[in-house]
């Protein structure tokens, strides 16, 4: 399974293959899907590697967004890569990881250093944009790890009704 632990605000990685058995003893299929969900866990790290790298550069609280948006997407691709994640919830997840987050970041990096607090033709300036756009970002990936987790429950809500059903002695049993 893969690991991480956090050394001070740097956000520092220390990640193992999640090629072996999963934490709670089951062993986890290497299939395509959780092949995909270890690619991005690693494509995540690389994003929050750019954008502590380039901190410098970034507008203040950009970095910060960044790494909430990595607080809540590292613990559910964890969570997905023993619990594979529907079509729904993997596009959202490489949307997020592979789009929306590197363009915000690759985007503002593009432009000179001037032009990053110049108000633009809609009153904001680029830094407004980026930070701005890093909040919507991390509001998705808490609206998609409350749309996964919430949806493991209400299978695990079905399961407990099946199983109550199945083997709940009724009132009615003759003993």
């Amino acid at each position: 399974m893969i690991r991480r632990r956090r050394s001070g605000s740097a956000g520092a990685v220390d990640a193992a293959d999640g090629a072996g058995a999963a934490g709670d003893g089951r062993r986890r299929e290497d299939t395509e899907t959780s092949r995909e969900v270890r690619r991005l866990w690693w494509a995540l790290a690389g994003v929050v590697g750019e954008a502590n790298a380039e901190g410098a550069r970034l507008p203040p609280g950009a970095v910060p967004t960044v790494r909430d948006v990595d607080d809540v997407l590292r613990p559910l691709l964890e969570h997905l890569e023993i619990h594979p994640p529907n079509g729904e919830e993997l596009r959202g997840l490489i949307a997020i990881i592979d789009d929306y987050l590197p363009q915000a970041l690759r985007d503002y990096l593009a432009l000179p250093a001037r032009y990053a607090e110049r108000p633009g033709p809609t009153g904001t300036s680029p830094a407004d944009d980026l930070v701005r756009q890093l909040v919507l970002l991390d509001e998705g990936a808490n609206e998609l790890a409350d749309l996964v987790y919430t949806g493991d429950a209400a299978r695990l809500a079905v399961q407990a009704r099946f199983l109550d059903a199945k083997f709940r002695r009724s009132d009615l049993d003759l003993e």
